[in-house]
């Protein structure tokens, strides 16, 4: 840092000078982290506390939320596979016998005719 003294009557000007100052605006580059750790500063206390603490509970209600919706998917479809599959194999293996009698009374009367 470079400090310049230039006296203005009777107080000396004291001007600190940093290195990010010797570099045009333009040219600087902030992060996104960098600018979210800047508005530390400009928000109290309570309200960092208070929105920390709703992030909080939104991310764990969140999670359960999740869980839940997994598991009960989970059991569903379980449910429905133990359940719903030998029906719909046994409907499926009836018909198919249906179809057989339909088609060997056919040829039968087909032979009559």
């Amino acid at each position: 840092a470079v400090v310049s003294t230039q006296s203005t009557g009777n107080f000396p000007a004291i001007e600190e000078v940093d290195d990010l100052d010797l570099i045009p605006d333009e040219e600087l580059e902030e992060t996104y982290m960098e600018r979210i750790a800047g508005l530390k500063e400009m928000f109290p206390s309570p309200v960092r506390t208070g929105s920390s603490h709703l992030l909080g509970a939104t991310k764990s209600s969140s999670l359960w939320l999740y869980n839940f919706v997994r598991e009960a998917i989970w059991i569903t479809t379980t449910s429905a596979i133990i359940l719903a599959l030998p029906l719909a194999i046994e409907v499926t293996q009836i018909q198919a016998q249906d179809d057989l009698k339909k088609a060997r009374n056919e040829k039968l009367f087909e032979a009559k005719v």
